[in-house]
């Protein structure tokens, strides 16, 4: 066995026994080789009577927990229902780390892995040397293997929602903003918003790539309204192009929504509920991306595996920056604090 792993008979021991002084890669190959040699310790007995180690883990490239926390919360309220818990781990986007991550949740056992992404381009599948047979579900960032089986939120759906929305409002001179042109939500929310002005024989006035900031948000506010005097709506591509956008258009003497409306995307609230006016914008669903996540991890360990894409729908949430009778309530108690008199 030890011979097979490549380590020492003291360190296969120690690995069989499950000590913090073995890392993780060496106990899962030393694990690995006992398994084909048909060798079991009690611990590993006792896992196969239970069938199941009742542990999911959960790999996140997002640092601030602005994806990976609110899909956590999906993925344990489906989890939670099937007496499975979840591990979370972050890797900060370097495959090293992500790899050692996945050695350490495998040799406490977990039954299989959530993938969590945060910028929706496509990424390399994990090696099968890495997962050594574990269901792997992939979410926000899809897998480039179309094998694989990964979650994302329908952006082409939400771009052409926009449109479709802007132009029910009476708007005709409609400007896109956008990111980075290498980011595939970029280019989807921008693909949808295409398929619907197509459909109704209209075109944008205008269409800005650049970046996801406010900065970037507010000078392209300003670039539209020197070159389209008439502009009457924008779809920006995030909730801080958005802001940014508004704080152009203010600062230029228009007035939101009644001169230009103004459509975000992400449902940050940070961004989108904090602003003035609030902004409409669309929800990522990522909550309901970890459940379906859960759920197809539990079915793949049932022996029901999904392959390929599945996108899961954006909601529009409406707000003051393209209807202004939808006034969003402060958050407060209402009580006016007053000085007590003596």
């Amino acid at each position: 066995m030890a011979r097979i792993a490549n380590v020492s008979i003291a360190t296969a021991s120690k690995a069989l026994n499950r000590t913090d002084r073995v890392s993780a890669a060496t106990q899962r190959a030393v694990i690995d080789a006992a398994e084909r040699l048909g060798y079991r310790t009690p611990t590993e007995r006792g896992r196969q009577q239970r069938q199941r180690s009742g542990l999911v883990g959960l790999i996140t490239s997002d640092y601030n927990g602005r994806f990976s926390l609110p899909l956590l919360t999906g993925a344990e309220s489906t989890l939670g229902a099937s007496n499975h818990a979840a591990l979370l781990m972050s890797s900060h986007g370097r495959p090293a780390l992500e790899k050692s991550h996945i050695d350490r949740l495998a040799a406490h056992g977990v039954d299989g892995l959530i993938v969590v992404g945060n910028t929706t381009n496509a990424r390399p599948p994990l090696d099968p040397q890495t997962t050594m047979g574990l269901p792997v579900i992939y979410t926000y960032d899809p897998s480039r293997d179309p094998n694989d089986c990964s979650i994302v939120c329908d952006n082409v759906g939400a771009g052409a929602q926009a449109i479709e929305y802007l132009l029910s409002l009476g708007r005709r001179y409609i400007a896109i903003i956008a990111g980075p042109e290498d980011f595939q939500a970029a280019k989807d929310r921008a693909r949808g918003a295409w398929q619907t002005f197509s459909i109704y024989d209209f075109s944008p006035v205008d269409v800005l790539f650049d970046a996801w900031s406010e900065e970037w948000g507010e000078r392209a506010a300003r670039v539209l309204l020197d070159r389209h005097p008439h502009l009457d709506a924008i779809y920006a591509l995030s909730d801080e192009i958005a802001r940014g956008a508004v704080r152009g258009l203010l600062a230029a003497g228009k007035r939101v929504p009644q001169d230009v409306a103004v459509i975000g995307h992400d449902n940050w609230y940070v961004f989108a509920a904090n602003a003035h006016p609030t902004l409409t914008t669309f929800d990522n669903n990522i909550a309901m991306i970890g459940k379906t996540a859960a759920q197809f991890l539990l079915d793949a360990l049932a022996g029901r595996p999904h392959h390929g894409v599945t996108t899961i729908e954006c909601p529009m949430i409406v707000r003051e920056s393209t209807e202004e009778a939808r006034r969003t309530p402060l958050e407060s108690s209402g009580r006016i604090f007053e000085r007590q008199s003596g």
